[in-house]
Order: structure tokens, then sequence, then C-alpha cells
């Protein structure tokens, strides 16, 4: 009977750890992706801005992740949501869209073309 219980809980502990560890390794992925997206953008100085990821949303195949930016030394701050899908082990980021204001100007994540400044309205870009 004891080593049924032994057998058991270690099964359950090799479940909790290898669930925690492919969570642990999305979030990776998913923020290396993130910084893949905005590494590749030649239209945004990203040297004068702090990114954080405030939030990680995995649902399957698909992620949301809401990512903050401040401009270093300075107020200005903006809250992107990228959408991601699975890609393999990976993750890619599909879309991002500027939180809260609802603003048409889409920041950092959009398109080749960077679709809008990477700050809010009014504030100065950085050099």
């Amino acid at each position: 009977m004891k080593r049924w219980v032994w057998t058991c809980a270690a099964a359950i502990l090799c479940l909790t750890t290898a669930g925690c560890s492919k969570k642990a390794n999305d979030q990776d992925a998913i923020r290396a992706s993130i910084e893949k997206r905005l590494n590749g953008r030649s239209d945004l100085n990203m040297s004068a801005m702090d990114r954080e990821v405030k939030q990680i949303s995995v649902n399957g195949d698909k992620a949301t992740a809401q990512v903050e930016f401040r401009l270093k030394g300075g107020d200005a701050r903006m809250e992107i949501e990228y959408t991601l899908q699975r890609q393999g082990d990976g993750w890619e980021v599909l879309d991002g869209q500027p939180m809260g204001g609802g603003s048409s100007d889409p920041g950092p994540p959009n398109g080749p073309n960077g679709g809008g400044s990477s700050l809010p309205p009014g504030h100065p870009q950085p050099n």
C-alpha cells in the first residue's frame, strides 16, 4: 500500500513539474517572439524605451501578451496587446493593438511601415 501511495505522489509531482515547465517555456518563447518582432522594426528606436511584459495568457495554440512601453527619462507610456499563434515550438506575433485609449495610432507592433509613432500623440520623438 505504501508503495502505491509513493508511486502516485511521484506521478503527480512529475506531471505538475512538466506542466509548470511548459508554461514557463511558452512565456519565454512569447517574450522572445515579441522582442524579435520589435527588433526587426527599423522605424523604432527601441533603445529609447523600456518595455515590460505585464501579462501573458495562453489558450491552446493562441496567446495574448500585454506589453507596456515607457520612454526612458520621461513620463510617456503606452500599452500594446499582442496576439500570437503557436508555430511548432515557438510563437509568431500576428497583431498588436493599443490598449485602453482606442487610439487609431497602432504604435510599435503593426506592419512593416510602422503604422505610426511609438509614443502617445503629442510627445516628441526620441533621436
